[in-house]
Order: C-alpha cells, then structure tokens, then sequence
C-alpha cells in the first residue's frame, strides 16, 4: 500500500509497471500452484488476500492512468481540489472495482478446480511461463 501511495502521489513518472506480474494468467497460475501445494487455511487466507489486494490495486491504477490527462487538467482547473478529483476517479471506478472483485472471485474458483486435477503442478507451471511471456510482450 506504501508502494502505490508512492506512485500515485509523489513519482508520476514511476507507472506501474511492478504490478504488471498481477495479469489473469499469471494469478490463475500461483493460485493453482497455491491451493495445491499449502495445506495450512490460514496461510492459504492470507496469501489469497495479499493477491486480492495486490490485484484490485493493479487494477485500480490502470483505472487510474488510464484518465486523459487533459481531462485532468480540466476538471483542476475548474476549482476542484485534488482530493475531490481523487474521490471522483475513485466514484467512476467504483462499478469496475466490484467487476475486477468477481473477476478475482471467478479466477480464484477456476484455480481451486484446476489443482484437484492429477496434472494440477505442470497446469501452473504452464500458466506461469504462458503469463510471464505475455507481461513480457506487454499484452494485457
């Protein structure tokens, strides 16, 4: 969190390009991995709610970059402060944060289902490696 408020806040040049790791692919992979290699539910939970949050955050500051700046630009130079305009961009993206959520909410159950299967290791390694070349190419 102390990470994102860094790059939202004080280093405009610094995108978010570390959190570019958190695509589908690549989350559908560590999380077969997880479900089937941990045996301990509480450090399952934790795990899973660190890549919840980590997700949502990627999610929230594509969102985010993804503003025109000149719209920007705009609406502060109409009199709006810098928290209203924050909490405007956080209202417009309110309906696509809940869409990401269930996003993760689906992905976390197709993983789940993926590492009952006998071939759950070599599914999540494959997803990994397929995930890691498509952040490489930066498709998203």
């Amino acid at each position: 969190m102390l990470i994102s408020f860094e790059i939202v806040s004080k280093r405009a040049k610094l995108r978010y390009q570390s959190l570019y790791f958190f695509n589908e692919i690549m989350t559908v992979g560590g999380l077969i991995l997880m479900w089937y290699y941990l045996d301990n539910i509480y450090l399952i939970f934790t795990i899973l709610t660190a890549l919840s949050i980590t997700y949502q955050l990627y999610k929230l500051l594509v969102a985010i970059y993804s503003v025109d700046k000149r719209f920007r630009l705009l609406i502060l130079s109409l009199g709006t402060s810098h928290s209203e305009y924050a909490r405007f961009v956080l209202e417009k993206n309110l309906g696509k944060m809940l869409g990401n959520l269930l996003k993760f909410y689906t992905v976390s159950l197709i993983s789940f289902l993926a590492s009952l299967t006998p071939y759950a290791s070599n599914i999540g390694f494959l997803a990994l490696i397929v995930g890691l070349i498509l952040t490489l190419l930066q498709s998203d």
